[in-house]
């Protein structure tokens, strides 16, 4: 079954629409179910304004159905499937407010590290983060459609399993080094400082 959102039997006399290039002005024509147009004036690619993207945070067949998605969807998916879970972890946690609080600080410094860092699996680690205080993580996120991978990729992170290669040291390095900084950041008498894995661990903790 094709989706109704791209299937033409469904579209009206909006289906067809044309913007102004972003980059250099040139008109840009747009059927609805067009990811992207590539404009013949300045080369520069355009993603269509008037898609939602909402789908492709948790559809396995969002790549076959929008075509090959450029780089600023690909991040807009990534961010809508964090957004999405950690809706759902907080209704996991609701009643206990401290743990969430704690949840959100954490995925906080996750997401520093990892924009510093440059490696590791951003995506696993932000969820694994997310999903530390939770009881049966991996439920939640096959709720979201997470593919194989990424379950495998957050298991790993959560049982603290050794490392296969370089990506997965790196993401438990910085999973490491997130879980740290938040339970020094919330110990406010602590005398020493903590053993960290990564140099911006070190940088960071250094700001704090």
């Amino acid at each position: 079954m094709q989706c109704p959102g791209q299937d033409n039997r469904y579209w009206d006399g909006e289906a067809v629409f044309e913007i102004p290039c972003p980059h250099c002005g040139n008109i840009l024509e747009f059927f609805k179910d067009d990811s992207q147009r590539s404009c013949k004036q300045c080369g520069n690619r355009v993603l269509n304004p008037r898609i939602d993207f909402g789908c492709a945070a948790y559809c396995s067949h969002a790549e076959q159905c929008l075509g090959s998605m450029p780089p600023e969807l690909l991040a807009k998916q990534k961010n809508l499937f964090k957004d999405k879970l950690a809706i759902a972890v907080r209704k996991h946690l609701v009643g206990k407010e401290a743990l969430y609080k704690q949840a959100t600080i954490r995925t906080e410094f996750a997401e520093e590290l990892s924009k510093k860092e440059q490696r590791g699996d951003m995506a696993a680690i932000l969820a694994a983060t997310l999903l530390l205080d939770c009881e049966a993580p991996s439920d939640l996120l096959q709720t979201l459609n997470a593919d194989t991978k990424m379950l495998s990729a957050v298991e790993k992170l959560l049982s603290k399993q050794t490392p296969n290669t370089d990506e997965e040291q790196a993401s438990a390095d910085i999973f490491h080094d997130a879980c740290v900084l938040t339970t020094f950041h919330a110990d406010t008498q602590a005398s020493s400082s903590p053993e960290l894995k990564t140099q911006s661990g070190i940088e960071l903790l250094q700001q704090k």
